[in-house]
């Protein structure tokens, strides 16, 4: 029996896809190495719809050091969503994480892929790889932080090992947000900062930076679509957007009118790397894999918010 492969699936993405994935009747085997770079009980309450299903097994690993020929059969679909994010973190000696995590994983997954003769590779890329130019129908693969050259090299692996005959598939995601969201990201760090407590968000700038914000679910749909659509011959990767450009500052408004509170703030400088605006260009992704992002903004906020409500009262 075939089955579907999650690499990183105790993360923010990763588990809604598990989730998903088994509610449609997959057999899903999960990879995760439980890296402490954030908190791990989080990735254990993440899985804890799915670790009670009989069709959900959990390998607790580092990819680089374990067999994955032991676990695929042909046939198999891999997402390959296990990666090291983060621009900011990318900075200086950050940088060998990215490489570890994000390139030499991702080639022993594409290796193993090969040789066990998977039927399809799926995996997260992101906008990250525009770098600046991610705001025009012109975009090129030009990244302005490590972790965008990370993803980029990525991608480019992916070529070398389409030529080789393996079926793989590139997810551009753009501003994923939604619950469970890693604590380190803006959503969750607004919402904490407008909940009762002493975190304080620290705003990069002056909130004029815009993204095309993207739910979790409509991600998680449109990256099942793409194991699942007939692509022959089809190599360019998908961008992956919600259809939705607002400016942090338009972010932080709405946060506040949802929470009814104020958000405690930090001014900071720029950070490197960060561009000012993304826009997504979904009309290819919308038309090949006939998907389009559902959420507007608010709702996906709201829903976001009671998530996040909700597990901060269970943990006090």
């Amino acid at each position: 029996m075939s089955s579907s492969i999650v690499t990183g699936a105790a993360g923010f993405i990763g588990s809604h896809l598990s989730e998903q994935l088994l509610k449609l009747g997959e057999n899903v085997v999960g990879i995760d190495n439980f890296d402490p770079w954030y908190n791990p009980k989080t990735k254990e309450s993440n899985l804890s719809a799915v670790t009670t299903s009989e069709s959900f097994s959990l390998f607790r690993e580092n990819i680089l050091s374990m067999d994955l020929t032991e676990i695929l059969e042909p046939g198999d679909v891999i997402y390959h969503l296990a990666a090291r994010p983060g621009v900011q973190d990318s900075w200086g000696s950050g940088f060998a994480a990215s490489v570890e995590n994000n390139v030499l994983v991702t080639q022993k997954v594409f290796e193993a892929a090969l040789t066990c003769g998977v039927r399809r590779v799926v995996f997260a890329s992101s906008s990250s790889v525009y770098g600046a130019s991610a705001t025009n129908e012109m975009k090129s693969v030009a990244p302005i932080s490590p972790y965008g050259v990370s993803k980029a090299a990525c991608e480019q692996l992916a070529d070398v090992y389409r030529g080789r005959g393996l079926d793989i598939v590139a997810m551009r995601y753009f501003t994923v947000y939604g619950p469970r969201q890693r604590p380190d990201m803006a959503m969750n760090r607004l919402f904490r900062a407008a909940l009762p407590g002493s975190f304080r968000f620290p705003l990069r700038g002056n909130g004029s930076q815009r993204r095309e914000f993207t739910f979790v679910k409509d991600i998680v749909d449109a990256t099942i679509r793409a194991a699942n659509s007939n692509l022959e011959s089809v190599s360019e990767p998908f961008d992956v957007g919600g259809g939705i450009s607002a400016s942090l500052g338009e972010v932080m408004s709405l946060v506040e009118e949802i929470t009814g509170m104020t958000l405690r703030i930090d001014p900071e400088p720029s950070a490197a790397g960060d561009p000012l605006i993304t826009v997504a260009t979904t009309e290819f992704t919308e038309k090949t894999l006939n998907w389009k992002a559902t959420t507007s903004l608010r709702e996906g906020l709201l829903e976001h918010y009671d998530s996040l409500r909700e597990s901060v009262s269970s943990s006090t």
